[in-house]
């Protein structure tokens, strides 16, 4: 008889065995500075948590008020476009990019996150979209990214922890090409059913719009409405 396992169960299994043979021997690192989510991430070492985190980056419940398709539709054809997904965290945009995108670049400055995604993906991603698929370690202030190498930036839960973020900004727009675009998602300052991170944390969206401009970009579009709780900010760099 032939029994069918929903993939649902499959990725949570994956999951326990990848973080039961876990190494808790990292070195103390970027343990202050969150990945993907609207969360602390956690001290290197914490296996535990970090299990934690991914099942919540996992949730069913994110794609429901993330809405992650609507978020990569806003980038438009992507099939000859590069995206850098900085924040990668558990690779929930990313292993969907790589289905639509030339190529994606997932970024995050944890490197259990980067040996998470590495794994992950082969599980997930048909080998096809496995090739497309590129993991990179990154440090708060750099994101590593080489000139005219991603034609889209995606920050998404992640853009508020950055602590020099004109700055961070800055170097962005150096290295994207001429009309390469930065797409911004956060969470709104106002009440909301999530609460993490705190209301205090937050930044409104106008905070948003005026350090992109200061940093040098343009065209600045935002959403505050096709997310419930979250907001959309696209900038392009132009002449």
């Amino acid at each position: 008889m032939k029994i069918n396992i929903h993939p649902a169960y499959l990725f949570l299994l994956f999951i326990t065995l990848l973080f039961a043979c876990a190494d808790d021997s990292h070195p103390e690192g970027n343990s202050s500075t969150p990945s993907d989510t609207a969360t602390q991430a956690p001290a290197n070492g914490d296996t535990a948590n970090l299990q934690n985190l991914v099942k919540q980056y996992e949730s069913p419940q994110r794609v429901v008020w993330q809405k992650p398709e609507l978020v990569i539709d806003k980038m438009g054809n992507l099939s000859n476009k590069v995206v850098a997904d900085i924040g990668a965290g558990s690779g929930f945009f990313s292993r969907r990019l790589a289905q639509q995108a030339k190529k994606v670049i997932a970024i995050d400055i944890d490197d259990r996150f980067v040996h998470f995604m590495d794994s992950i993906k082969r599980v997930e991603l048909k080998p096809e979209y496995q090739s497309r698929f590129e993991t990179r370690l990154a440090t708060p202030d750099d994101s590593r990214l080489k000139p005219g190498e991603a034609d889209i930036v995606l920050i998404v839960n992640t853009y508020i922890y950055i602590h020099d973020r004109i700055g961070y900004l800055r170097k962005l727009l150096a290295v994207l090409p001429e009309g390469g675009e930065i797409l911004i998602v956060d969470f709104k300052k106002k009440r909301i059913p999530i609460n993490n991170p705190p209301p205090r944390i937050r930044l409104e969206l106008f905070e948003v719009e005026n350090e992109l401009e200061e940093a040098g970009f343009t065209n600045i579009v935002s959403d505050d409405c096709a997310l419930d709780y979250q907001y959309i900010v696209m900038a392009e760099k132009r002449p």
